[in-house]
């Protein structure tokens, strides 16, 4: 069977992508840059199997002045029919960053709402990239960014925060195992209380906010009305006195923060059971997940509050 043709433009459009092909065999040409498999990939999608390739992955290690090269061409071509960039383990770093981010800042801005760049040795530098481009004057468009795995800990949050605190597209920021101390709380807030802030989802897990950093956090999410989901899990913060009062502020202060991962982390029954009594009366809630180590009586009257409050929540709607 012959291979699937990609689809052809409208009458007199300009085929964007065979605009961009040409010039990209050029350009390889003329800066003597081998291939990047991943490239070659999806061009053989596109071409020889007809497919329409909106998320562009890349999880095999390449050349960071071919990666350039490649980024240059897309901007120099306009190819703004690219949806998703995600990197995963390919080595280049904060090079990789500052390449993506060149394309982002190009006009008219590209489509690209995803960007992954996972384990993949980002630093406060590749942090300092994307605070910039995603910052108040910059790209409109990216409204998931997962930097999950990198070791650019605190110094690398504040450098983002420096854009994301006055960010009003992004919806979902994922800062997983990324080595994150107490003393970034403080950024993750600012981030947070930027009054345009639009964040949905908050992926914390992995790091070491411990307790202050937490409280930071938690005291920030009390007004954000768009947040519906945080995930501390192992962050290794305890029960203290602020921690249960900062949590139990936030039940009340934010009906629409309804899931929440405290788990992992040094919740004991004691902490728990007051985590229950500050759920009583707040029926948005449905899923506060708590450590394994407490008893199987605390996770049954957790089970049994949140279940009283989806009981009422149905009563409601009669």
């Amino acid at each position: 069977m012959a291979p699937k043709k990609k689809p052809a433009g409208k009458e007199g459009e300009e085929d964007k992508f065979e605009e961009f092909q040409k010039r990209y065999i050029k350009n390889q040409k003329e800066f003597d840059t081998p291939k990047i498999a991943s490239v070659q990939d999806i061009i053989s999608k596109i071409v020889d199997e007809g497919e329409d390739v909106k998320s562009w992955n890349f999880d095999r290690e390449f050349d960071p002045m071919a990666f350039q090269v490649f980024c240059h061409t897309l901007r120099q071509t306009a190819y703004n029919d690219i949806e998703a960039f995600r990197l995963w383990k390919c080595g280049d770093g904060d090079k990789a960053v500052r390449s993506i981010c060149y394309y982002l800042d190009s006009q008219p801005e590209p489509g690209v709402k995803d960007l992954h760049f996972c384990d993949n040795g980002v630093t406060e530098l590749g942090c300092e990239f994307l605070g910039r481009t995603l910052g108040p004057n910059g790209n409109k468009v990216v409204n998931l960014l997962r930097l999950d795995y990198n070791q650019f800990g605190t110094p690398g949050v504040e450098k983002l925060s420096h854009g994301l605190s006055q960010n009003a597209t992004l919806r979902q920021l994922s800062l997983q195992y990324c080595g994150i101390g107490e003393d970034g709380g403080q950024y993750i807030a600012h981030i947070l209380m930027f009054y345009r802030n639009c964040l949905e989802t908050l992926e914390l897990r992995g790091n070491y906010l411990k307790d202050r950093g937490v409280v930071e956090i938690f005291n920030a999410c009390r007004r954000k009305e768009a947040l519906n989901k945080i995930d501390v899990f192992d962050n290794k913060f305890s029960d203290s006195q602020d921690v249960i009062k900062a949590l139990r502020d936030l039940f009340a202060n934010n009906v629409n923060l309804v899931f929440y991962n405290l788990g992992g982390n040094q919740i004991s029954d004691a902490g728990a059971s007051m985590l229950v009594h500050g759920m009583i009366g707040h029926g948005h809630l449905q899923e506060v997940l708590i450590t394994e180590r407490c008893s199987g009586k605390t996770h049954e009257a957790l089970r049994d509050q949140l279940g009283a409050g989806k009981g009422k929540k149905k009563g409601k709607k009669k």
